[in-house]
Formats: structure tokens, sequence, C-alpha cells
């Protein structure tokens, strides 16, 4: 979720009044968008379809059912997670009539298929309030698609078969949702690969990197709106550490460097600090706070300290 600059001289009021500007959904930004996420869902397909166990050839992405269903699965479940997550802002924003585009999808080769998606936020956020509502509607909406992908996935997952001794393998270590999916049900710990458990472990990895209670990340404003500006520099600066410190840890004993990615951008959004809001002073009701718990309930249990285990 990205916004722009605050206005120096903001409205004071929670709801703007309304102005009648024109409409900045063109046909040629609508097909934008929907170029990007055509383009998003292609290289998801591919990368699932990849992965599948029965890939083999690259000619099997277009003649072999059980690769396309591999590919269409995981391309489907994790553009619904990523998709809620946008919209639950873009909604947000409609809710208190403050301008937003709707989701930018961002296509990539990588390993997952995609860098994510995000939204620009186009006026400033004037109250605690809202700070709040826009900031944690997405991590909630995400993870309540990424909640039943979980379950899917898991319970349709089939055992691993043993890793012979000796033998270099990448591990995908499980968050707290999935140990407990797997007590619950009695599945094994250690599976085979499958499109809908990797689509919603990439959700889980995503929602609880945008909770880090750092900067303009999702869990920024959350903060920010619970504690005020003093509070969210306090907790930021604690959780920079944190993360520089599993860095550490995760590069020396598993040999996965991904943290060092999330310093750099942890420390940039650390020297650009959070826009003020204009009313700084409201409080928030009791209900919201409450909703506060369920975002630090949802981020314990998607967290992944060691995402990627290499043994």
């Amino acid at each position: 979720m990205e916004r722009e600059p605050l206005n120096p001289s903001p409205p004071l009021t929670e709801w703007p009044p309304a102005e009648v500007r024109p409409s900045e959904l063109t046909p040629r930004r609508l097909a934008l968008h929907l170029i990007l996420l055509l383009l998003t869902m292609v290289t998801t397909f591919v990368m699932g379809a990849v992965m599948s166990p029965d890939f083999r050839t690259w000619r099997q992405i277009i003649d072999d059912p059980r690769v396309i269903s591999s590919g269409l699965a995981y391309s489907f479940t994790l553009i619904a997670i990523l998709l809620a997550h946008e919209m639950g802002h873009y909604l947000a924003c409609r809710h208190y009539r403050i301008r937003a585009t709707l989701p930018y999808f961002i296509p990539a080769p990588t390993l997952i298929g995609t860098f994510g998606a995000f939204i620009r936020i186009k006026e400033p956020i004037t109250s605690r309030r809202a700070l709040f509502d826009i900031g944690i509607a997405g991590p909630l909406a995400g993870f309540a698609v990424a909640l039943p992908a979980s379950l899917i996935g898991l319970l349709i997952a089939e055992p691993a078969p043993p890793v012979p001794p000796h033998t270099r393998s990448i591990i995908f270590q499980d968050p707290l949702l999935f140990i407990l999916i797997q007590r619950l049900f009695e599945v094994p710990h250690m599976t085979e690969w499958n499109p809908i458990y990797f689509a919603a472990w990439v959700g889980m990895l995503a929602t609880s990197l945008n909770l880090l209670p750092v900067g303009q990340l999702d869990g920024g404003h959350v903060v920010y709106a619970l504690l005020g500006r003093r509070g969210h520099r306090a907790v930021a600066v604690g959780i920079f550490v944190l993360v520089c410190v599993l860095a550490v840890i995760a590069y020396n004993r598993y040999h996965w460097p991904g943290w060092f990615l999330y310093v750099g951008l942890l420390g940039l959004l650390l020297v650009l600090r959070h826009p003020p809001l204009a009313d700084e002073h409201q409080p928030l009701d009791q209900p919201r706070r409450l909703v506060g718990v369920v975002g630090l309930i949802v981020f314990v249990l998607s967290f992944l300290p060691f995402p990627i285990i290499v043994s």
C-alpha cells in the first residue's frame, strides 16, 4: 500500500466532503490494471506448473493435464489471496472517501511468480481511525482467503518420502497456523509440495511481512494508529533490531539470506518515518482495539522466523 506525501493543510474531518472529480479510471488505466493482472496470472501459472512433481519438460505446460492443473491451482489461489488483501485496503479507502487506485499486480519470473500487488492511496489519511481501518483491512482480508486455502492445501497433502542421508534439500518451514492444522487433523509434518499449500504458504509469508510494525507497512499504520508517533517509533526500532538478529541466525545456521533484503527495506522505512496525521489525538474505540488484538494474532499465526532452511 503506497501513500502520497501528506498535504500540509489537510481537512480535520474524518469524512471529507464529497467532491466532483473526473473519473480517474480511464479505459487506458483500466487496461493497464488488466494487463498486469493477466501477466501475473501467466507468470504464477508457469511457476506453479514448473514446481509440480510431475514436471519434466516445458512442453508439459501445454499438454500435460497434471502439470496444467498444478499451475492453475497455484495461480488462482495466490492471486485470490493477493487480490483480497489489496481490495481490503481499496474498499476501506472508498469507505472514507479517500482516492485510491485499483490493485497493480507485479509479474516476475521469480520462485513465486510475482512481486505481489499494491494500491496507491492518492490523498492524505487524516485521522487515526481511518489509518487503522485502512491498514488492518488488507491483512485481515488476505488472511480470510489464505486460511481456507491453508486447510485445503494441508488436508490434500501427501506424506513426503524419506530424504536420503547426506542429501542437500530445501525445506519450507511452516508458520504456526500450519502446525496447528497439522496437529488438529493429524497431517504429517513433512509433506510433498502441492500448489494450494505453497500458495497459502506464500500468502502467510506476505501477510506476516506486511504486518511488521515499521514505517508505512500495514503493521506500521496499525501501530501508529494504536500507539501514536512515539510508540510507533519505539516498536519499529525494536522490530528492526529483531529482524537484524534473525537475518544473522538464518544465514549462519540455515544458509538463507532472505532476511538481509528486509533489513535493508526496514532500515529505509525507519529513515523515511511515518507521515503525521492531521488529528493525532483522536482516540480509537474499544472495538478497534479488539480488532488490533486480532491483527496481532494473525501476525503470530502467519509469522515465519526462518522461512526457508537449506539442510
